[in-house]
Parts: structure tokens; C-alpha cells; sequence
């Protein structure tokens, strides 16, 4: 049996993706608010100093139109972040982790004016609040989220550690894992390392340790999660290239 059919997150979604919080999520709108609410303010002003404030074309194309497809177009344009999201460090992605794509952002930006326009935003509140997945209704139909900002770290020192020629292997059990449970081993990994001080991240670290220790028969070990699950990787790495080697030879 797989680590992976042992180890899955409270959510549902990828190892690798934390929710953002609803608090996040409304102090992202709120900055985003304030935003739309100063643009339309200078651009009031400006039109009405140039003399076209009375124009309907110059008023619907340098006012509303900005400020209706603001959401739309940044998030479309940088990733799912806007303004108010960049602030917050968080940003809108699809369930599975991959970024979402132009009708994806659509039926969001479309179903945002039920969720916050028209209910000044109690029903995403409601739905954020209620969802396992931490979706809005326009999250809900398009299959996305809002998740916390990944930083950028260096993960191929995580997803492939390396080991010196003289290496000796502190766990030779680790040449029993299969692909599939280092795939998952190195999840969790990323996972703590993108949010170390995650609650979710540590116990699932912590229950990845033990789903191993049980899996290969050992008695428990003293070291860290993090070192433990890194020291097994790397063993098993070294194990499969020396077998290779052999065989080659």
C-alpha cells in the first residue's frame, strides 16, 4: 500500500497548497476596495478639470469600465492576484493546484456580483466560511480557490537531496519505498517548507514519519520530521543508483 493512501490533507487539495484565510480573503477585498474607490475618485476629478466630465463615451471608458473589469483583469493578467491580493500574499489558483484558465477566471468574476456586489459580500462570507475548500460560489462553479502565496524556495534541494560517493545509508530500509510513496514523502516536504509554521504542515510531516517508520518496520526514530523524511529520501536515492550501478557493471 502507497504512503500516499495514508497521508491526505483536511482539505482535499494538493500537499503543496495552503487556503487562504477568510480573513486574508476580506482584507484582500477591502484593499482592493479602496483601490476602485480612489480611481474612480481621480478619475472623476480629471475628467471633470478636462472639461469631459459631461462626455457619457469618456465617463463609461476612463470610470465604470476600469473599475468593472478590475478583478477580472488583473487576476487574468498576474496570475490570479490582485492588487489586494498581492498585499495579502495570496492568490487565486484551480483546485488541483494548476493555474486557472480565462473561462475559469470568468465564471469567478461573473459570479462575484452575487457574491459580494449584490449581498455586500455575506454570501461569500456564508459560502468561504461553510466550504471544506475555502470557495466562494464563483470559486465553487469555475473549480477554484484562493490560496496563500507560494514563496520561492529551493526545491530541488527538498524533491532530489544529494549524497556524497562516499555516502553510507543511515535507513538501507528505504530501498523498500516505492516511487509513488517518495513522491508523496517529497510533498509534504515542500509543503513544511513553504509553510513552516503551518499547524497542518507539522502533523502532516509528523504522520509521514510515522506512516514510514511503520511501513518499513523500523522502531521509532529520534530526529525532526523534516531531517527524518529528508535522510530517507536521500537514502533511497543513493540505494536505487548504487543497484543501478551494479547492475550495470
Amino acid at each position: 500500500m502507497d504512503l500516499s493512501l495514508d497521508i491526505q490533507t483536511a482539505q482535499n487539495v494538493p500537499l503543496a497548497l495552503e487556503p487562504a484565510s477568510l480573513g486574508q480573503r476580506i482584507l484582500a477585498t477591502l484593499a482592493d476596495g479602496v483601490i476602485v474607490g480612489a480611481w474612480w475618485m481621480a478619475s472623476t476629478v480629471a475628467l471633470g478639470a478636462s472639461g469631459l466630465f459631461n462626455s457619457t463615451a469618456g465617463f463609461l471608458l476612463l470610470v465604470v469600465l476600469p473599475v468593472f473589469v478590475y478583478h477580472l483583469a488583473f487576476e487574468v493578467l498576474f496570475e490570479g492576484q490582485t492588487p489586494g491580493k498581492m498585499l495579502l500574499k495570496i492568490q487565486v489558483a484551480r483546485v488541483d493546484g494548476a493555474q486557472p484558465t480565462l473561462g475559469q477566471y470568468l465564471i469567478r468574476w461573473l459570479l462575484r456580483f452575487v457574491d459580494i456586489t449584490i449581498s455586500s459580500g455575506t454570501a461569500a462570507v456564508v459560502a468561504v466560511a461553510a466550504s471544506k475548500k475555502s470557495q466562494r460560489l464563483g470559486d465553487m462553479a469555475a473549480g477554484t480557490t484562493v490560496v496563500r502565496r507560494r514563496r520561492r524556495v529551493r526545491l530541488e534541494e527538498i524533491l532530489y537531496p544529494g549524497a556524497p560517493a562516499d555516502h553510507v545509508a543511515e535507513f538501507p530500509e528505504a530501498e523498500r519505498l516505492s516511487d509513488a510513496d517518495v513522491r508523496t514523502l517529497r510533498a509534504v516536504l515542500v509543503r513544511l517548507r513553504l509553510s513552516p509554521r503551518d499547524r497542518r504542515s507539522v502533523l502532516l510531516a509528523r504522520k509521514a514519519k510515522a506512516a514510514v517508520e511503520t511501513r518499513l518496520e523500523m522502531e521509532p526514530v529520534a530526529m525532526p520530521p523534516e531531517a527524518f523524511l529528508r535522510a530517507v529520501i536521500r537514502d533511497h536515492v543513493f540505494l536505487l543508483d548504487q543497484l543501478a550501478g551494479g547492475v550495470a557493471s
